[in-house]
């Protein structure tokens, strides 16, 4: 009988991961590519709550890193947001933003690029995310917060499914998208312009 409850337990947790699901995107640089970035579904029990989760590895000559990113919302707020990079092994930076009150969120930075910046404040309600674009297309969206900069960025319609995010540092990363769903992202990350493609073209991408 134990072994049995063992077994269904398994299999409810097997289902559920299956459930979650994740879209897988090729991390590329002149072609080639050097890590995995993987878009996680993580819709919680409450239909209240949901979290939206990136998690990329990349390894270029003698650099390794990983990016990750996580979001959680409550009735479509933004409640708090993790994001984190490391090199080598080693937390280079990593930005953690809290809401303090019902408009304002407080952001906290650590890490070896982010210990000495002074904790900031957003004086406005955030609804969508750097990581929102990869769930979502952002029509008739102006600005998205960035969980790494913790600042507010313009967003622009370039043409038909091709849009602009204009970042704090100055560079801008471009999303396309196809039937709503995100296929590509050009952007650039510790000084390497990087493409981030869709595997598959979508085939088992979440919908």
């Amino acid at each position: 009988m134990r072994v049995s409850r063992f077994v269904a337990i398994g299999l409810i947790m097997l289902v559920f991961s299956v459930a979650r699901g994740q879209n897988v995107y090729d991390v590329m640089i002149a072609g080639r590519t050097i890590g995995s970035l993987r878009v996680f579904d993580e819709k919680g029990v409450d239909s209240n709550a949901e979290t939206h989760r990136i998690e990329s590895n990349f390894k270029v000559m003698f650099y390794k890193g990983t990016y990750s990113t996580q979001t959680n919302y409550i009735q479509g707020k933004l409640v708090s947001a993790t994001c984190a990079h490391h090199v080598n092994g080693d937390l280079k930076e990593k930005t953690l933003t809290k809401s303090s009150t019902r408009t304002l969120y407080e952001v906290l930075f650590s890490g070896e690029d982010g210990e000495d910046k002074p904790s900031v404040v957003v004086n406005k309600p955030i609804s969508t995310t750097i990581t929102s674009l990869y769930y979502k297309e952002p029509v008739n969206i102006t600005e998205v917060y960035s969980e790494r900069y913790g600042k507010m960025c313009n967003v622009r319609k370039l043409s038909e499914g091709k849009y602009g995010v204009t970042l704090p540092d100055g560079k801008e990363g471009v999303y396309f998208y196809k039937n709503g769903l995100c296929r590509e992202v050009k952007t650039d990350l510790a000084g390497f312009k990087l493409r981030i493609v869709l595997k598959n073209d979508g085939k088992t991408a979440l919908r």
